[in-house]
């Protein structure tokens, strides 16, 4: 009797010991996996389906990160959780987009890389093509296009505005010139001008005399034949008389 009690006694312990240790492990557990979910949900993972994974290629990561935002006319999608290099055919990298599923994109539509602030940091636009195809699926690859810095932009704005100022001054510097050289040219057509008028009013005087002696031959030839005519015979005699 004292024997069944004492194994009583000691499988109530081990089931008390039991249920402890199963509680214990239950509140080591739970919290464990609530950690890995959070960690899985801040690494952009969900269980949900109202999100889908596709891919950007791009030449250079220096401008892209993983964490780094994807948007839509200022319409935040998603972000970037991955990127890894493919060597093949050539060196580009393909970053991992999870994007939601709510807005409608197209299999061409373009993933512009760009700064959102002065800070520079950068940010994926999504825009969708103009003429509208096929919906963009799980997967599909989408070409990255990097948009040039704040930096590259504002050093081409200055190198613009700097030969902008180069072509005014040569411009101006030629226009002096060009005013110099019409009037040297109107001065000189000016001459010329008056020149030609000059020999126009010495010609006029020469061809009155040419006109006036042509008359005067002609009216001195009209007599010769009016008396050739009237006394034929003596032209004749006379000329054989004064030979």
């Amino acid at each position: 009797m004292l024997r069944f009690e004492t194994h009583k006694i000691i499988g109530g312990i081990r089931q008390g010991l039991g249920r402890v240790e199963y509680r214990v492990g239950l509140f080591v557990i739970i919290p464990a996996v609530v950690m890995v979910f959070l960690i899985l949900v801040k690494l952009g993972y969900t269980l949900a389906s109202s999100t889908m994974d596709v891919y950007v290629k791009v030449n250079s990561i220096t401008s892209l990160k993983k964490g780094t935002p994807v948007q839509i006319k200022g319409y935040r999608l998603g972000r970037v959780v991955d990127i890894r290099p493919v060597f093949k055919p050539a060196l580009h990298f393909l970053a991992t987009l999870r994007i939601s599923r709510d807005i409608e994109l197209y299999e061409d539509c373009a993933a512009v890389i760009t700064n959102q602030n002065v800070i520079g940091d950068p940010v994926v636009e999504l825009r969708n093509p103009e003429t509208k195809g096929f919906f963009l699926r799980e997967g599909d690859v989408i070409e990255g296009i990097e948009s040039g810095s704040i930096e590259d932009i504002t050093a081409k704005v200055n190198i613009l505005l700097t030969e902008a100022a180069a072509i005014m001054t040569v411009y101006r510097e030629v226009s002096q010139e060009s005013r110099q050289d019409i009037r040297r040219l109107v001065t000189g057509l000016a001459d010329s001008v008056a020149n030609v008028n000059a020999i126009i009013q010495n010609s006029q005087k020469d061809i009155l005399d040419i006109i006036g002696s042509m008359r005067r031959t002609s009216q001195t030839l009209d007599e010769v034949s009016a008396e050739i005519k009237k006394h034929p015979m003596k032209f004749l005699f006379q000329g054989k008389g004064e030979k």
